[in-house]
């Protein structure tokens, strides 16, 4: 897992912040042996599930909810994941400066979780914007942000929600 920042002031705009990130996770399983649902001892070299990436969420992209982002191959026709062995998220936020607490925020994000470490494609990342607003508390940046998804999908179960709203404390990034 590689990640790596970039934060800048806008030149002309006072205190307010280009903030950037890109996060790249590959993996490969180790062969193991496991039982198979007929009961017979077999070798697999996938990864365990609690090993696997997930992305989707208000530390990822954050046009989907928690876990809810990956490819044809890493989500069931529900939409539900089953995680995959490799990851790439691409955040870039402007955030403004705090009036009296409080301050704002736009934001692209964009990513996808692939089932295998060669299936990663540029071209398949999924996009959101979305605007957040901060409040300086005193327990720390109290962040609500609503994503919108840049490329809606049809599921089984119907149309993907065009907006996610997440809750939380602290950045994103």
């Amino acid at each position: 897992y590689l990640q790596g920042f970039w934060f800048r002031r806008v030149p002309g705009l006072g205190s307010t912040v280009f903030a950037g990130r890109a996060a790249l996770g590959l993996a490969d399983g180790f062969p193991r042996s496991a039982v198979n649902p007929q009961g017979q001892l077999e070798t697999v070299e996938d990864l365990p599930a609690s090993e696997r990436f997930f992305a989707g969420g208000d530390t990822t992209v954050r046009g989907f909810a928690l876990d809810r982002l990956g490819t044809e191959a890493t989500l069931n026709a529900d939409g539900f994941p089953t995680g995959g062995n490799a990851m790439v998220v691409l955040n870039a936020e402007i955030r403004t400066p705090h009036v009296k607490g409080v301050g704002l925020v736009g934001f692209v994000d964009a990513g996808n979780v692939f089932l295998r470490a060669g299936d990663v494609n540029l071209g398949e990342l999924r996009a959101a914007a979305g605007l957040g607003l901060r409040y300086r508390s005193p327990l720390g940046p109290l962040r609500l942000d609503i994503g919108f998804k840049l490329d809606r999908r049809d599921l089984t179960r119907g149309t993907e929600r065009r907006a996610v709203y997440h809750l939380s404390l602290g950045q994103a990034f």
